[in-house]
């Protein structure tokens, strides 16, 4: 059975602030979590980030195949896309990177926002909270 990773960023426009959050599950147990506080302009931006994160949390960890599920279909098609004019094509391309891992199977679909409700809770926490320090 493959590691389930819901991830999730957050903006807030009348702060101007971000953060993400997300968990991973394997057969519909809690495996590891992660949230953190990042400052930047855009919603499909933080849920990249988010993704980013969510990845590199399951390489660390040596979790096998991961699927990351993403309610941003904007950022799915942003990474499964190669545009080189994208302002944050860096970004993408460590997503890219990590996907290429030394993985045999990592997928990312999307998802509706009742299934991701642990995600959100996990990235709407510095939000609701203050707090800062990196995922």
């Amino acid at each position: 059975m493959a590691y389930k990773l819901n991830v999730k960023g957050v903006y807030d426009r009348a702060t101007r602030s971000a953060s993400v959050g997300g968990i991973m599950k394997r057969n519909g147990r809690w495996v590891r979590g992660l949230r953190g506080c990042i400052g930047l302009p855009d919603p499909v931006t933080a849920e990249l980030w988010a993704i980013y994160y969510g990845l590199k949390m399951a390489l660390e960890r040596n979790k096998t195949n991961p699927i990351v599920f993403s309610e941003c279909r904007e950022a799915i098609t942003i990474i499964r896309n190669d545009d080189p004019e994208y302002p944050i094509v860096m970004l993408v391309d460590m997503i890219r990177m990590m996907l290429a891992e030394n993985w045999t199977s990592v997928d990312i679909q999307p998802t509706h926002a009742d299934a991701n409700e642990g995600a959100n809770v996990m990235a709407g926490y510095y939000l609701v909270h203050g707090g800062g320090g990196d995922p």
